[in-house]
């Protein structure tokens, strides 16, 4: 008998250790690896310094008003808001500071980054704080210390990362960490600027509530549990806009003898409410059906009778909820939810309508709202707002009922036929013509409405194609599952959708952002006016409008690049264009 013994294997060698380019290498590898491409590369780059000199030359010219910026700062942000009253604004921003910490260590990001990006981020800002000392004026005041300090960044970006070697490109520090450092060297920048105590002092402390926020946060995840936490600040973020605007910002005056007035109205509906929940998920879709039926005809002719406001609102909310009942309130904790829900629902609504029949304490002449203030509420609310009717008209439109697909069809295909001025016109004299008499909204309302009905339309033919880029055998899975249509849809096929349409949906978001300033045409002071008309035309600040409008334009593109780079941060979460 043989026996065969194995020799003793020899244990695998490791990978080769990845090596990165030198600069030099890279350049001819990739710029000037033949002469055509290293004629384009040389012809290029002149016409890009030629550019730049020019630029630096306009925007660096003794003749321009750049001193204009700062003194106008507030104006910037809120326009007209009235300065004894700024501190509201303060307070808005700290609940946001609030939001931000609590859902920064509920979510808990968990990327790292590496000492050798660090120092290449330092090492590329020095190239370009160098390049641009090369490239301005040399009357400029500020060129030698963007020399010298562009020439020390690169020093210091290029030996750090050559004395850490191979452990700078190992990925060990916490994203959150790193952001926490660069918010306090912001913090530090804003005490050596020349800034007045009365911006300093308050951001400092807005700084400390967010640090605050993130810490609480932290016990109150392992006390509340992480799952229930993420729905309360969901709920928190959305209830947020409208608390902000309505009562931190606008300062109502609450007329409770209206408000007590509603009771004997709100009662019997909450009550009505209730019993319609219970019969609609016990009762067969037959049944259910007819309940339905019966509460929109009701719905309906509420409008008709001499009834308050909140009252024919609520009546349609519980359309919305006897009409989900049947499939998502089947059992008892669903039945119970469904409860709950009602309950909050009637309570925010009579809120909310009690906030918006209140009249402002403000003491301001004409609209309180404006600046980047208004534009962060018109894009929130038309962003909000659009993306409901965005995907109820998808749906719609892929439906196989005909009365659904030809409405939303129709309205799609209108709204998308004209151009958004036409819409924000249309909603500011046109429909207060169909209005009672004496019904009228606000300018800022009209404008959210119009932003979102027309970005609506869009959205809905995003989220369509998404809808198409489901393979057929995900509906047959659901339905073998014995799964509703309702149910499908929630859970099945809108979810892929919707992360299949992330960019297309980030664009629209970007698109939207920048249309607010559209509607300076119906006399609305957003961001874009203030720097075009209001704070050029002020006596201090004659003659600058060139210098507003590039500041504008600077501002714009940080907000649109960084939703961008956010989008880009989601996708590769989600794993969009991978299979």
């Amino acid at each position: 008998m043989t026996v065969y013994v194995a020799p003793e294997l020899k244990p695998p060698e490791p990978p080769p250790e990845a090596r990165q380019l030198g600069a030099w290498v890279w350049l001819r590898k990739n710029l000037f690896n033949t002469w055509y491409n290293g004629v384009l590369t040389v012809v290029l780059a002149v016409g890009i310094v030629w550019g730049a000199r020019g630029a630096f030359a306009f925007l660096l010219s003794p003749d321009r008003l750049w001193g204009v910026i700062p003194p106008n700062a507030t104006n910037y942000a809120v326009d007209v808001y009235p300065r004894p009253e700024l501190t509201r604004i303060w307070v808005t921003l700290a609940v946001v500071m609030v939001l931000v910490g609590l859902s920064s260590a509920t979510w808990r990001p968990t990327g790292k980054t590496s000492w050798g990006t660090i120092l290449a981020v330092v090492r590329a800002t020095g190239v370009a704080a160098f390049a641009v000392g090369l490239l301005v004026p040399p009357t400029f005041v500020g060129r030698n210390p963007l020399l010298v300090g562009g020439a020390v960044l690169v020093l210091l970006g290029a030996v750090g990362i050559r004395a850490a070697g191979p452990a700078a490109r190992e990925e060990r520090l916490p994203m959150l960490g790193v952001l926490a450092g660069v918010l306090v060297l912001a913090l530090v920048v804003i005490w050596l600027l020349p800034v007045a105590k009365t911006t300093k002092v308050p951001w400092t402390i807005e700084v400390l509530v967010l640090a605050a926020a993130h810490l609480v946060g932290r016990p109150l995840v392992r006390a509340v549990g992480e799952k229930t936490l993420k729905v309360v600040l969901s709920f928190l973020w959305v209830l947020s806009l409208p608390v902000i605007y309505l009562h931190l910002e606008r300062k109502p005056v609450i007329p409770w003898e209206v408000v007590v007035s509603w009771l004997p109205w709100v009662l019997p509906v909450l009550v009505v409410g209730y019993l319609a929940i219970l019969y609609a998920s016990r009762a067969g879709r037959e049944r259910a059906a007819a309940l339905n039926a019966l509460l929109v005809v009701a719905a309906l002719a509420v409008w008709f009778v001499p009834s308050p406001m909140v009252v024919r609102l609520l009546m349609l909310v519980l359309v919305g909820f006897t009409l989900a009942a049947p499939t998502f309130a089947s059992s008892g904790n669903g039945r119970r939810n469904f409860m709950v829900g009602w309950s909050g629902a009637t309570f925010f609504l009579v809120y909310f309508v009690t906030l918006a029949v209140a009249e402002t304490g403000l003491e301001t002449q004409g609209d309180f709202l404006g600046g980047l203030n208004l534009t962060f509420l018109l894009a929130l609310g038309g962003m909000l707002l659009s993306f409901p009717i965005g995907i109820m008209m998808a749906l719609g439109r892929t439906s196989t009922m005909p009365i659904f697909r030809l409405l939303s069809t129709g309205y799609i295909e209108i709204v998308r036929g004209v151009p958004l001025i036409t819409v924000l016109f249309f909603a500011d004299k046109v429909v207060p013509r169909f209005l009672p008499p004496g019904l009228d909204f606000d300018g800022v309302v009209k404008a959210i409405i119009a932003i979102a009905l027309f970005s609506g339309a869009y959205l809905a033919e995003n989220v369509r194609g998404g809808l198409q880029s489901i393979p057929k055998g995900q509906y047959e899975a659901a339905r073998a599952l014995g799964m509703t249509t309702a149910q499908m849809t929630m859970l099945i096929t809108l979810p892929q959708a919707l992360r299949a349409v992330i960019p297309a949906i980030v664009g629209q978001v970007i698109s939207l952002f920048k249309d607010t300033s559209l509607v300076a045409i119906i006399g609305l002071a957003d961001f874009f006016r203030v720097a075009r008309d209001i704070v050029p035309n002020q006596p201090a600040s004659l003659g600058s409008q060139i210098e507003n409008l590039v500041m504008a334009a600077v501002v714009y593109w940080i907000f649109t690049f960084s939703f961008s780079r956010a989008s880009l941060r989601l996708e590769r979460k989600l794993g969009v264009g991978t299979r």
